[in-house]
């Protein structure tokens, strides 16, 4: 074994960290996938090895001897390779597009007061079928194994339903000739989903991701017609129709505000009226009156506890519930390769809208300094290559040094391109969002291990 005792920093070594949720402390370790249950002895211990300092040192500085047992039990651990493990970032893959964001509809039969995309959905334009297909000839013609993934999105995309409808049919059978899988999905506000639509979607095994932000009193604060009237009677009964057909295959996703930060309580009552599975995510928005700060992070910690206790019950009760930050699996996730490499943009992962512009992903669109080619001119390997490395955790500043790297690889490319000017900078809001739901989702593994 490499003597890494007596080095005087964690960065050469492992990362431990102190999760501090819903009244106890856990000890995480990324590397190992180890997660502890501390007492107050054991707490104050790790707090020092958290901080940099080696077993040698504190064997020197610690007098209790309740402390002293239990820096004796991690040495163990970290002997046994359950924490401090050395870590080490695989370098950067050669990635080809396997996925695609078809952004069918730069149009939108709402006007939803928070919405970021509303510079291009007031265009009114909607991708014509001869697109869509010569985006799905192209993938399907060169995307690396036998699965390939396609999302419909807008705008609103079901306004483009023709357009939807064909591209999938052609997909399919060019698919075929290929021997490759398409996994097709469809982000939606529902309210153009008719019975028809949605039974050719359960034939064609189209993923839904439907749009709600909570009971009506607080979808309808922001989710509202161009008329200005609330959305939620238009499409609360189109959702449902999707629950009662679906145990899985679909999401319902909220969007919260610092108007709206009490999500917890919006979350469980949807969950209560059925809808099992579930996501919500902040606003993206320069809006001072809606905007999430860092001032809110504490709340929104304190929203992330009562619906991981909810969550749990649920779970301990076997009543079905997921909830998309909590579905978190450290034995069957994401190998370290993929893990490092983060989510593809760019370079597995692409975007097209109405006119055949292709972007990193579907949050560039409108950037027109991020615009990487068309439909008929597409980017070559070079541009795979750069983003495979803008992508990857070594390419982020700060973040090959934190505890999470491996669970996050740097957060969003878009975010940190909108914010920080720079898509290898963190901004620092994403990160502190992602680490307190990162707290929540490893308590609840432990929760669930320990049970």
């Amino acid at each position: 074994m490499r003597d890494f005792w007596r080095r005087k920093s964690l960065d050469f070594v492992g990362k431990i960290h102190l999760i501090k949720f819903n009244k106890e402390t856990l000890l995480f370790d990324e590397s190992a996938g180890s997660l502890l249950l501390l007492d107050d002895a054991a707490v104050e211990v790790a707090k020092e090895l958290e901080a940099g300092y080696y077993f040698d040192e504190l064997e020197s500085r610690i007098i209790d001897p309740i402390k002293i047992e239990a820096l004796m039990e991690f040495k163990k651990l970290a002997q046994g390779g359950l924490i401090l493990n050395p870590v080490s970032f695989p370098r950067p893959q050669k990635l080809y597009p396997k996925s695609l964001c078809l952004i069918v509809s730069h149009a939108c039969n709402m006007a939803c007061s928070y919405c970021s995309l509303s510079s291009v959905t007031n265009e009114g334009n909607l991708m014509k079928p001869e697109i869509a297909k010569l985006a799905l000839d192209w993938l399907i013609r060169n995307a690396p194994g036998e699965k390939i993934d396609v999302d419909f999105f807008g705008g609103e995309p079901l306004l483009a339903w023709t357009t939807v409808k064909e591209a999938i049919l052609f997909g399919e059978e060019l698919a075929k000739s290929y021997a490759k899988k398409i996994r097709w999905s469809m982000s939606t506000n529902a309210i153009d989903l008719t019975e028809y639509i949605l039974e050719f979607c359960q034939e064609h095994y189209i993923s839904l991701v439907l749009s709600l932000d909570g009971p009506r009193e607080i979808n309808d604060l922001y989710r509202v017609l161009k008329n200005g009237e609330g959305s939620y009677n238009k499409v609360f009964e189109n959702i449902l129709r999707v629950v009662n057909k679906r145990d899985r295959g679909y999401y319902v996703r909220g969007t919260y505000t610092k108007k709206t930060i009490d999500f917890a309580d919006s979350i469980i009552t949807l969950h209560k009226m059925g809808i099992t599975s579930l996501a919500f995510e902040p606003v993206v928005t320069i809006d001072p009156n809606l905007a999430i700060t860092l001032d809110d992070i504490p709340k929104i910690k304190d929203e992330y506890e009562k619906l991981a206790r909810y969550y749990i019950s649920c779970k301990q009760n076997n009543i079905p519930i997921r909830f998309y930050h909590f579905e978190l699996d450290l034995e069957n996730g994401p190998c370290e390769r993929k893990s490092a490499g983060g989510c593809g943009a760019g370079a597995e992962y692409l975007a097209i809208s109405p006119k055949g512009d292709i972007w990193p992903c579907h949050q560039f669109d409108g950037m027109p300094e991020t615009k990487l080619g068309t439909i008929f001119d597409p980017p070559g390997e070079d541009m795979f290559d750069r983003f495979a490395k803008l992508g990857h955790i070594t390419g982020k500043q700060d973040c090959s040094e934190c505890w999470a790297a491996y669970l996050c690889a740097g957060g969003c490319l878009a975010s940190n391109h909108l914010i920080e000017k720079n898509m290898t900078i963190p901004y620092k809001l994403g990160c502190a969002l992602q680490k307190t739901r990162l707290d929540a989702a490893l308590w609840i593994l432990y929760k669930l291990r320990s049970n």
